[in-house]
């Protein structure tokens, strides 16, 4: 089980309005005490995602520290946690990004892992000294070979005896001259523990699920239904038995954003509690921002003009963003007839995590129904993308981890294995 900072877009105000502590101007803080409620909870790792740049977003003061930065700081803060980084192989220079990742993973003493993402934004590519985003296809042969640059960086040194009879490390050059990269090598970092951070990737469909099934360690899914779960099993199998990896192998981990309470009345106005806390007017014309798209409407309660949007399949190679996210909202949107704007915006931008499965429940309701999804076994467990940070963590460790040991489906003491040896079982 592991953990992603995705609030609700209410959640600032309505953690000042129920005891989340004063907004704090030392951003690393809530991260902090996020981290450790997550190893308090015997998280396998915390997930932090990463924005590469603004555009357009309301939120002009500003997010959280870039992800490698304030990992750094969080490995000394905690013992066990894997602390899982995202990082854009279509902006990040791959041999800089393996000297990060890798001295993270030194300081953590192997629990580093790397989300690889690549990007979605023309105007953050403006940022990174680049004429424009490459298209769907593109940007993921540029994330195959950078995987490579990396992956053969972190590897390809060893421990050898010198001529003096004394055992010593080695780094050897890669000597990489690919289409995008040219990477001579060595890297002047030491392995950790764990060898190399673990590489985790959201593969979505097709190119996605490609890189995913040559690269990847574990996987990042939307899978909403115990039934998409074993459709996106069976896509992720064949994929990696074409890269020459047994099936089953990579686990799939989909997002989960739980509301909960003791009740399911009381959850679901916590989740109210939470909407009304957000400007709608303001954040409805940037719903759609992250997938490329613009839409205009009349009024807030207006039902959602399906038919501005584009269907999946005319946008599958040119979509700017993760495409399986794209047509679960577009899915969501058409078997919903009747949402309103207010309703998509909600759905696709304030309550957090775009296409993500959202649980409304009691406590024992939720754990119920992971032991359901536990038995169907085809997920490797879950990314709980709480709408609140550290009011919702310290919730859950309280309400809901004693239940889930009870239950048997969760462990009761921390792992401490190197990061990447915990998505092999």
């Amino acid at each position: 089980m592991g953990n992603e900072i995705n609030h609700h877009q209410g959640a600032p105000a309505y953690e000042r309005d129920h005891g989340g502590g004063p907004e704090r101007r030392n951003a690393y803080l809530p991260i902090s005490e996020m981290g450790k409620l997550a190893e308090e909870g015997l998280f396998t790792a915390m997930f932090l995602g990463d924005i590469a740049g603004t555009a357009g977003s309301p939120a002009f003061d500003g997010g959280p520290p870039e992800p490698i930065t304030a990992f750094a700081a969080l490995a000394r803060d905690t013992e066990y946690l894997g602390l899982i980084a995202t990082a854009s192989t279509s902006f990040y220079d791959p041999y800089n990004l393996a000297r990060l990742l890798g001295s993270l993973d030194q300081l953590s003493d192997g629990r580093a892992g790397f989300n690889a993402v690549t990007s979605v934004s023309e105007e953050w590519a403006l940022n990174y000294s680049k004429e424009g985003h490459p298209d769907r296809k593109t940007r993921y042969q540029i994330a195959d070979e950078f995987l490579d640059v990396v992956t053969g960086l972190w590897e390809n040194r060893s421990l050898r005896y010198d001529a003096d009879g004394i055992r010593r490390f080695y780094a050897d050059p890669i000597n990489h001259q690919g289409k995008h990269f040219q990477v001579l090598g060595p890297l002047n970092v030491a392995p950790s523990p764990q060898g190399r951070p673990l590489i985790a990737q959201a593969g979505g469909s097709g190119p996605g699920i490609r890189v995913a099934a040559k690269h990847a360690e574990m996987v990042f899914t939307n899978a909403n239904t115990p039934q998409q779960a074993r459709e996106y099993r069976a896509q992720l199998d064949e994929a990696l038995v074409e890269a020459g990896r047994p099936a089953g192998t990579v686990p799939a981990i989909p997002g989960l954003i739980p509301y909960l309470g003791r009740t399911t009345a009381e959850a679901e106005e916590r989740q109210r509690a939470l909407d009304d806390h957000v400007d709608y007017e303001l954040y409805a014309p940037f719903a759609l921002i992250q997938f490329g798209l613009e839409y205009t409407f009349d009024s807030i309660d207006d039902p959602f003009p399906l038919d501005q949007l584009p269907k999946p399949e005319d946008v599958q190679d040119t979509i700017k963003s993760t495409y399986g996210n794209y047509v679960g909202l577009y899915t969501w949107i058409s078997d919903n007839p009747g949402v309103t704007v207010r309703d998509v915006t909600a759905h696709s931008l304030a309550r957090g995590g775009a296409q993500h499965r959202k649980f409304v429940g009691s406590y024992d309701d939720f754990v119920a129904d992971l032991a359901t999804w536990h038995e169907e076994g085809t997920v490797g467990g879950f990314n709980l993308m709480f709408p609140t940070g550290v009011i919702g963590i310290r919730d859950f460790v309280e309400e809901v981890v004693p239940r889930l040991i009870d239950r048997g489906i969760y462990r009761g003491s921390p792992d401490s294995r190197p990061l990447r040896e915990r998505f092999r079982d």
